[in-house]
């Protein structure tokens, strides 16, 4: 930054801290603190909602099997192999190709890649919505999709009812994966009770384009910054501890450049580039969410608590639980964040928002968090329209931990705003 940002963005997070010249993250070393978990890991950048020509609502050839979807241009999508190779070309790590109620990829010659970890997967129609389903094994899937999850290919069982989520994640959890809420904004929200959808391991907060809203594309929306908003309240902090993920949702060619693999990309903190350390990270929380993949140069802001911020201690990443009514330092990297705004949510409000203004900008501040407080960083061009990055979340204690005498009160802030000058913008389509 340059020295007049600098000094702006230091009076904006005066009551938070000031920055200090702490060790800079460490992309491949594992948190201290964090339970579960290996010595070391790296950063996996992903994408967990792709579509291909065995959904239901995806065209292929003429002598396809969609029934369902009329054949028209603009339904044309990509098989599997083709999805695979536009990952690959972007830069992923992995991706989860994730039809609607099918696992026919899993069988399909083009389901292969020697660069890419694939995530075996598929897209749930519960009765609630929908649920994105991840197992390690492409063997376990197919056991969990036809005994438990599915009547069969392309009938899936809902689970309404009394009891029906928790049947479902039962069913997802006894083979060692994970499920998550996609796109609860989407047309009608959510409709699962939120008790029982606290069960899920993570919620797709951010699906397609930020721009994709019910003001502004009313046939397509996902409005993400409502999800957002229903993933703070509802999943974070007070002993609720749910990663966000995101998806591009892609299912057609025509929607590729501005929706295609890895917009936006879920980096997920794994400990090594296996299908089920991926699993594990969004299990335990260690994920953030980027608008563009890698060759994009999408933004990537990566955070780091460290308690014992005195002595140089190795923090916590996301995921990770620190001690409440403890002074904290929370270490801030950004990376082509340049022109963005970043702002730290703390207790659910925002206690410091400053400009970036460089492709690289590490800063650090500190603060104490509540009794099952937690926090977690946003970066935006626009907090309505224009996200650039999103993490998951760092815990804090349902009970107090730190030494006495307590060093400094919790800090409070008002609750992020996803309002905006654009909310003026005329529908589009």
């Amino acid at each position: 930054m340059s020295e007049l940002s600098r000094r702006r963005f230091l009076q904006l997070t005066a009551g938070v801290g000031a920055v200090a010249a702490l060790p800079g993250l460490r992309n491949g070393a594992w948190a201290a603190g964090d339970d579960a978990g290996p010595e070391r890991g790296e950063w996996l950048a992903g994408d967990f909602h792709v579509h291909t020509t065995w959904s239901h609502d995806v065209w292929g050839s003429p002598d396809d099997d969609n029934t369902e979807t009329p054949h028209e241009a603009y339904t044309l999508g990509w098989t599997p192999a083709e999805q695979i190779r536009n990952a690959e070309l972007r830069g992923l790590h992995f991706v989860a190709l994730t039809d609607h109620n099918r696992i026919r990829i899993l069988d399909d010659p083009g389901w292969r890649s020697d660069k890419l970890v694939l995530v075996p997967g598929y897209e749930h129609s519960l009765s609630h919505g929908h649920a994105g389903v991840f197992i390690p094994s492409a063997d376990d899937l197919r056991a969990v999709f036809y005994e438990a999850l599915a009547v069969e290919d392309g009938r899936a069982h809902g689970f309404g009812g009394p009891g029906g989520l928790a049947a479902f994640l039962d069913a997802v959890h006894a083979a060692d994966g994970v499920t998550t809420i996609n796109h609860p904004a989407d047309h009608g929200t959510w409709k699962g009770p939120i008790a029982e959808s606290q069960g899920f391991d993570a919620v797709e907060a951010w699906n397609s384009s930020w721009l994709q809203r019910r003001n502004v594309t009313p046939e397509v929306y996902t409005d993400n910054y409502l999800a957002a908003q229903w993933w703070e309240d509802n999943f974070l902090g007070g002993g609720k501890r749910k990663a966000i993920t995101g998806g591009s949702d892609n299912h057609w060619r025509a929607t590729t450049a501005v929706q295609g693999v890895g917009q936006p990309t879920t980096w997920v903190y794994a400990k090594d580039r296996k299908a089920s350390s991926i699993i594990e990270g969004v299990r335990a929380g260690r994920t953030f969410v980027s608008s563009q993949p890698p060759a994009f140069n999408g933004a990537r802001v990566f955070v780091e608590v460290a308690e014992d911020w005195a002595n140089g201690k190795t923090g916590v990443l996301p995921g990770g639980v620190v001690r409440a009514l403890g002074p904290l330092a929370i270490t801030i990297r950004v990376e082509n964040g340049t022109g963005q705004i970043l702002r730290l949510i703390a207790n659910g409000g925002v206690v410091a928002t400053g400009p970036i203004d460089s492709p690289l900008v590490t800063q650090t501040f500190y603060a104490t968090l509540d009794r099952g407080g937690c926090l977690r960083a946003e970066l935006y061009a626009d907090p309505g329209y224009a996200m650039g990055c999103l993490t998951s979340a760092v815990y804090a204690d349902a009970v107090e931990t730190a030494p006495e005498p307590v060093q400094r009160n919790p800090h409070h802030g008002t609750p992020p705003s996803y309002s905006s000058p654009l909310d003026v913008l005329p529908t589009i389509f």
